[in-house]
């Protein structure tokens, strides 16, 4: 689970953000579903602009000009991308994946985190030296990203962060804030700004259509259900027990893929940490448990071994607890940018009889021992 969001912490929209011109001259690309980003396509160039998630304003600008091409007079201000890119420092395995998807995974010349990377042709490039390993997302390898050199350094931002020694370097930061738009289907349409930097604006886009409408498509078929089974998910963290809230991914998911979430009254696209009683009294009698872990493999045996108050809760009673370790699927790679097929994934739990035939991919009935 840490694989996919420990580079959160390592960016923040300070320094990203700067003046930029109030408008650009251009046909704007309809974004059906992102709210954070606005696509113009210009006359000889791309503006792109990234809304400050917690500010609002232009975060960041970008204008995306043909590599091939020789660069417009007039440009607007902002940061100049020749693309497509070719060289790239990447900080999450959600974006090497994404980029690997596309068929850019050459451009991807340095990591962060590279012990998390689980792509095998950037596994095998940090093995023989043809990807840079730039340390941790907290402890970034100033020397090696010098030594590289990169086009653009692909970041997250991150609410009162920094970017470090990012900052004093000559490097255009690419502001990634997919993961802080308000619907799964937002989050994905970024794959149309990703694309348009790799060069594959036609394939993403492509992409992306085919993800919006098998989501859009199993929705509505599961809207039409008579029934909504009750669902909890996740474990108890130390002291407290952290659930998804109402708007964030994961709970606007597991609505719509047919549950009734017992913890949709909280609001905030985040999660909220809760007491063990509030949880229990609220989802004693859940009829679902979907849990997500990292490690060795758990059982119904293990998990009341490492806390007694789990065989409290009706599905650990009647068995009706699902898990995906983290360790050997790839959630957290794979699924930001294809919530059709997770929103499967969870209705094939929920609602067996409308997918029908579908084979799991991350979640599997928890074992006895």
């Amino acid at each position: 689970m840490v694989a996919a969001l420990v580079c959160l912490a390592v960016a923040s929209c300070s320094g990203g953000a700067r003046a930029v011109d109030a408008a650009v001259a251009g046909d704007t690309l309809a974004m059906r579903h992102a709210s954070l980003l606005t696509i113009v396509e210009c006359d000889g160039y791309t503006v792109a602009d990234v809304t400050n998630p917690w500010s609002g304003g232009v975060m960041g600008r970008y204008i995306l000009v043909d590599k091939g091409a020789s660069l417009p007079e007039g440009l607007p201000s902002g940061r100049v991308l020749r693309t497509p890119l070719d060289s790239m420092l990447v900080f999450s395995t959600v974006h090497a994946e994404l980029i690997c998807s596309l068929g850019c995974a050459n451009a991807i010349k340095g990591v962060c985190e590279a012990q998390y990377m689980t792509q095998p042709s950037l596994v095998a490039g940090l093995a023989d030296g043809a990807v840079a390993d730039c340390g941790s997302a907290l402890n970034i390898n100033v020397e090696r990203v010098v030594q590289l050199s990169p086009q653009a350094v692909w970041v997250l931002p991150y609410e009162n962060g920094g970017y470090g020694k990012l900052d004093k370097l000559p490097y255009t930061l690419v502001e990634c804030v997919e993961y802080l738009e308000n619907s799964p289907l937002a989050a994905a349409e970024w794959v149309r700004f990703y694309g348009r930097l790799l060069g594959c604006a036609s394939a993403a886009d492509s992409l992306f259509a085919v993800v919006e409408s098998s989501y859009l498509s199993l929705r509505d078929s599961l809207a039409r259900c008579t029934s909504r089974p009750t669902l909890m998910c996740e474990l108890k963290s130390s002291s407290a027990w952290y659930m998804p809230a109402a708007k964030s991914t994961m709970g606007q998911l597991y609505s719509d893929a047919g549950a009734d979430y017992l913890f949709s009254s909280y609001g905030g696209s985040g999660s909220v940490p809760l007491a063990f009683e509030t949880v229990l009294h609220r989802a004693a009698d859940a009829d679902f448990w979907l849990i997500k872990y990292g490690g060795a493999q758990k059982t119904y045996k293990s998990l009341t071994g490492e806390y007694g108050g789990y065989a409290h809760f009706r599905p650990y009673k009647e068995r009706r607890i699902f898990a995906c370790n983290l360790s050997e699927r790839r959630f957290y790679e794979e699924t930001p940018f294809r919530p059709d097929i997770l929103l499967r994934e969870l209705a094939s739990i929920f609602h067996p009889d409308i997918t029908d035939g579908y084979k799991r991919r991350y979640y599997e009935e928890l074992e006895e021992e």
